[in-house]
C-alpha cells in the first residue's frame, strides 16, 4: 500500500475512534441530564436488549465490546434495580440469557427522546443513502480484518 493511502487509512481509523467517543460522551452526557441511576455502559446493555428483548450474555458482551467478566456487574445492578432478569440457558448451562422484564421494557420511555434526539442530529445532515454505504463500507472492513 501506498505511504499516501497508509496515511488516509490512519485518519480514517482516528475518524472512527474520534466518532466513537463522541458517542459515548454524548450519551454519558445525556444519561446523567436524565437523573437515571443506568450507566452509559448499562444503558449500553439495555439498548441491545430493546432491540431483541433477550440476548445471551456472551452476544452482549461482544456488542458492547466488553468481557464477560467485566459485563457480569452491569447485569448484576440491572437485576437489583428490576430492569433485566438472568436465567440459565437450557442449551448450554455455562451461558445465561439476559432479558428485559416488563419495567425494562417501559424504561425505554425514559431515554425515547434522548435516542430520537441523537439520530436527528445526523439525520440533519447526512443524507441516507450515506449512511448506507459508510456502513456497507464498515461492514466490508470489518469482515476483511477478521478473516
Amino acid at each position: 500500500m501506498k505511504e499516501e493511502n497508509n496515511q488516509a487509512m490512519i485518519n480514517f481509523v482516528d475518524a472512527i475512534i474520534t466518532a466513537r467517543q463522541a458517542v459515548k460522551h454524548y450519551f454519558q452526557q445525556r444519561t446523567k441530564d436524565t437523573h437515571s441511576e443506568v450507566s452509559y455502559e448499562m444503558f449500553q446493555v439495555l439498548n441491545i436488549l430493546w432491540r431483541k428483548n433477550e440476548v445471551n450474555q456472551q452476544e452482549i458482551a461482544n456488542s458492547v465490546q466488553k468481557g464477560k467478566a467485566s459485563l457480569t456487574p452491569l447485569i448484576d445492578n440491572l437485576v437489583k434495580i428490576n430492569l433485566v432478569t438472568r436465567t440459565e440457558d437450557p442449551a448450554d448451562r455455562r451461558n445465561k440469557i439476559i432479558a428485559l422484564t416488563t419495567e425494562g421494557k417501559l424504561y425505554k420511555k425514559k431515554f425515547a427522546p434522548m435516542i430520537n434526539e441523537f439520530y436527528e442530529l445526523f439525520n440533519a445532515d447526512v443524507p441516507e443513502q450515506e449512511i448506507k454505504e459508510f456502513t456497507a463500507m464498515l461492514l466490508k472492513m470489518s469482515a476483511k480484518i477478521s478473516r
